[in-house]
């Protein structure tokens, strides 16, 4: 079984997918098309952080949105809701491309 990629691997997909949401989308919804777009398996979506209260990708998904936030490129208008800044849209439209590694390492 291979382990959940760590949040970083996160930013791209949940970039991309709130750029084809412009109104936004509850962060739910971000988290399982996140999953699907890194084809994380059954098994990787069910394993639980230690404390066993959370799924771990769903952890990891909220950092990667917590980066973004950080970066002014998205915010989340209210609880369980993320959508992308206007910073976040122009930033996509300058990276049309799957961003590297080092380019997610950039956003902070």
């Amino acid at each position: 079984m291979m382990a959940v990629p760590t949040y970083d691997r996160f930013i791209e997909p949940i970039l991309r997918i709130l750029a084809e949401n412009p109104e936004g989308l509850p962060a739910k919804q971000v988290h399982d098309e996140a999953a699907s777009r890194l084809k994380l398996s059954e098994a990787e979506m069910a394993e639980l952080l230690p404390s066993g209260v959370q799924q771990v990708y769903k952890n990891r998904a909220g950092w990667a949105h917590d980066r973004l936030k950080r970066a002014g490129l998205s915010d989340s208008p209210r609880r369980g809701f993320w959508r992308l800044t206007e910073s976040g849209f122009a930033y996509v439209k300058n990276h049309p491309t799957p961003l590297s590694i080092e380019q997610t390492e950039k956003i902070t």
